[in-house]
């Protein structure tokens, strides 16, 4: 979630959150850092969602900054 508002540069909770409620993400485990932060990944139904064949079809996160 904090990389997620790095880039967007505003609190991602309740986004995150509708995207969970629609099941376009899923919680997929914890970083290893101080804190342990949960880690998000995408579903098939946000492939299916956005028209998208696999996650290599997706922007790699240097080229979205």
């Amino acid at each position: 979630r904090a990389d997620l508002e790095a880039i967007r540069g505003v609190a991602t909770s309740d986004v995150l959150r509708a995207l969970m409620e629609r099941r376009l993400v899923r919680i997929v485990g914890r970083e290893e850092i101080p804190g342990a932060p949960v880690q998000y990944g995408t579903t098939a139904e946000f492939l299916e969602a956005f028209g998208i064949r696999s996650l290599d079809d997706l922007p790699r996160p240097e080229e979205v900054k």
